[in-house]
C-alpha cells in the first residue's frame, strides 16, 4: 500500500516528505539524547530575541570542584551570575577574583558568613571590605535592573540569625566542664569562646532576655531548646537600614511597569530542605510578608550545601513555620511548570565547590532537591517566561565507608574533572514560570 502511495505522487511531493520524517527523526533523537529526567514542558516556547540568562550558584571555595563549576558556567555565557555569598573561604578573596576573572563583570554578590567578621574575625571585616570595593559596593545590600528584571540584594549578617545565635550560644554558663569519657573532662564553654569571633566581640546576655528586648515572639525550636539549658547569647547588633531600605526599593519596583520579574538573593536561608544548616524562621517573620506584598517571583539563598527548591509559597501569618503552598499549581498534573503562581519559589544553590551536606528531611513544601553533587541554576527568561534548570556538573569522585553509620557514599573530597574530558552537565530539577 506505501509503495502504491509513493507511485501516485511526484517526486518533489516525495522528497518533501522525506525530509519532514527526517526532521521528526533527527528531533527525537535530540530530545532523547539530552532529556536526562521527564519533565514536560509546555509546547508554547517563543522564539523571542530578547530571551537572556542568568546563572546562580554560592558556597565555592577554590577548590578543583569550583574551578570546574566556573568553566562550565562561563561555557554557558550567562549574562549575569548571581553568587549569594560565601565566595573563597579563606582570609583573602584573591584566589576567587582569579578564578572569575573571566566573569567579573557579570558577578553580583551577596556577603556570606565567610565575608564576615562571623567567622573570621578581624580578617573578615578586612575580607568583607575588600570583596565590597572589588564589586563597586558602597553598601552590603543594594538592588539593580538588567533588562526586565529586579534583584534585590540582602545582607543577612545584618539580621538576626538563628544560625548565628545557635552556633555562639554558650550553654550551662556556670558548669566547668564535660564528660568526655574514662574520666576526662573539657572546658567546652571556654573552648568556644576563644574559637567563636562574635563572642569576643559582643557581651553575653541572656537568651531569653534577648528575645524580649528583640521583640522575636516567633516560635523558633533551635531558641526553644537553648532557653531549656539556660543558655547565654551574644548581645547583637541590629542594622534597621536595611529593613527600610527593602521596603522602599520593593514598593518603588512593584510600581514599575518595566519590570516583569523580582528576584531577592541572600546567604542564610529562609525556606530550605532540612540539612546542616537551619532555616531561618527570625529573617523569614521579618520579610516574608514584604516579599508577598510585593510579588517577588524567586528568593535565591545559598549556606546549605545543598540544592533545594520550593513550591509557590505564601506566608502563614498564624504559623511561620507552616508556609501556604499554592494548592492549584501544585495539584496540577504538570507541577513544575507554574502559571501566575500565587506565592514565591524559594532556592537554595549551595553547591558551587565546598564541602557538601547530606539532606535529612523533606519538608512539605519543598517540591526537589539534590545532594549528590555540584552544579549551578540556569535562569532562562523570555519575557514573561522563565526557565529554571539545576545543571550538576560533570567530575569523578570516589568512594568512601562512613564511619557510623558503615555505609558507602561519595567522597567529595576526591571530586576531580572527569579524565574522559566529557562536558555534558545533567539536569537534576527544572521548573517554568508563566505569567
Amino acid at each position: 500500500m506505501l509503495v502504491s502511495f509513493f507511485n501516485k505522487i511526484s517526486i518533489t511531493d516525495s522528497l518533501v516528505i522525506v525530509f519532514l520524517l527526517l526532521g521528526f527523526l533527527g528531533l527525537s533523537l535530540f530530545s532523547l539524547k539530552y532529556n536526562y529526567n521527564s519533565f514536560a514542558i509546555p509546547t508554547d516556547v517563543s522564539n523571542n530575541k530578547n530571551e537572556f540568562n542568568i546563572i546562580t550558584a554560592a558556597d565555592f571555595g577554590c577548590s578543583l570542584r569550583a574551578q570546574e563549576n566556573i568553566k562550565n558556567i562561563e561555557k554557558m555565557n550567562p549574562e549575569l551570575v548571581l553568587v549569594p555569598g560565601d565566595l573563597s573561604y579563606k582570609k583573602t578573596a584573591k584566589c576567587w577574583f582569579n578564578m572569575t576573572k573571566p566573569l567579573d563583570s557579570k558577578i553580583k554578590i551577596a556577603i556570606g558568613n565567610h565575608e564576615d567578621y562571623e567567622e573570621e574575625g578581624s580578617d573578615g571585616d578586612k575580607l568583607k571590605k575588600s570583596v565590597m570595593d572589588h564589586y563597586g559596593l558602597e553598601k552590603s545590600y543594594y538592588s539593580f535592573n538588567y533588562k526586565n528584571v529586579h534583584v534585590l540584594v540582602l545582607d543577612t549578617q545584618l539580621e538576626l540569625s538563628v544560625d548565628t545565635l545557635q552556633s555562639s550560644a554558650v550553654i550551662n554558663e556556670t558548669l566547668p566542664g564535660i564528660s568526655v569519657g574514662k574520666g576526662k573532662q573539657v572546658d567546652e564553654k571556654l573552648d568556644h569562646i576563644k574559637k567563636n569571633p562574635v563572642l569576643q566581640r559582643y557581651p553575653l546576655i541572656d537568651v531569653k532576655d534577648f528575645m524580649d528586648k528583640n521583640s522575636i515572639d516567633v516560635k523558633v525550636p533551635a531558641l526553644e531548646d537553648l532557653e531549656e539549658v539556660n543558655a547565654k547569647v551574644p548581645q547583637l547588633e541590629v542594622d534597621q537600614k536595611q529593613y527600610q531600605f527593602v521596603l522602599n526599593d520593593l514598593k518603588e519596583t512593584n510600581e514599575n511597569k518595566k519590570i516583569e520579574w523580582t528576584f531577592v538573593m541572600f546567604h542564610k536561608p529562609m525556606y530550605s530542605s532540612l540539612s546542616k544548616q537551619l532555616e531561618e524562621y527570625i529573617i523569614r517573620e521579618k520579610y516574608e510578608e514584604i516579599f508577598d506584598r510585593y510579588n517577588v517571583d524567586i528568593v535565591i539563598q545559598g549556606h546549605n550545601h545543598i540544592y533545594s527548591r520550593t513550591l509557590p509559597l505564601s506566608v502563614n501569618k498564624q504559623q511561620i513555620s507552616e508556609p501556604i503552598i499554592d494548592q492549584q499549581n501544585a495539584n496540577s498534573k504538570n507541577n513544575s511548570i507554574f502559571r501566575n503562581p500565587n506565592g514565591i519559589i524559594y532556592l537554595v544553590v549551595g553547591t558551587g565547590g565546598d564541602e557538601l551536606y547530606t539532606i535529612t528531611e523533606k519538608p512539605y513544601y519543598v517540591q526537589n532537591h539534590f545532594d549528590k553533587g555540584y552544579g549551578f541554576v540556569d535562569l532562562k527568561i523570555d519575557g514573561n517566561r522563565l526557565d529554571g534548570i539545576f545543571y550538576e556538573i560533570n567530575l569523578d569522585c570516589k568512594m568512601k565507608i562512613t564511619e557510623i553509620k558503615k555505609k558507602a557514599t561519595l567522597d567529595f573530597e576526591t571530586c576531580r574533572p572527569s579524565a574522559g574530558g566529557s562536558d555534558e552537565l545533567k539536569i537534576r530539577d527544572q521548573f517554568t514560570i508563566i505569567k
